[in-house]
């Protein structure tokens, strides 16, 4: 055995550096993983900063109904986005009052950070708050 064993070439015995093919395997699965979750946390904060100035644009507009316009109250939306830019071209408010109820229907199109090296579709998120005035 000994003898089949000295007969095989030296770099197919040799293990040294094993880690580091490994490691080149498994990075760019890790760093997926690492960015997948960056990104979708990013998506749910949006989305709850979305869903938070909708719901206090439509409660305003539902308090000051007799003096608020439409206009008014998408501006008061887009100053109610927390940690973004209100001027944003993703973001879109629609107001509509009904009479004895007032809906916010907020959008945005979110894309990822990587969108730019990865082709990954934007995703629209959209949230709708009721208030009755």
């Amino acid at each position: 055995m000994n003898k089949l064993r000295n007969s095989l070439p030296r770099w197919t015995r040799d293990v040294s550096g094993s880690v580091a093919v490994e490691f080149a395997l498994l990075l760019p699965v890790y760093i997926a993983v690492i960015f997948g979750i960056i990104e979708f946390g990013r998506m749910i904060w949006i989305r709850n900063t979305l869903e938070f100035a909708a719901e206090q644009a439509a409660r305003y507009g539902a308090v000051r109904s007799a003096s608020q316009t439409a206009a008014t109250i998408e501006t008061y939306a887009r100053s109610q986005m927390l940690g973004m830019d209100s001027s944003n071209a993703n973001l879109d408010f629609t107001v509509t009052p009904c009479g004895t109820t007032i809906t916010v229907v907020g959008t945005y199109n979110f894309t990822t950070l990587i969108s730019a090296y990865v082709p990954i579709p934007a995703t629209t998120l959209t949230v709708t708050a009721t208030f009755a005035c």
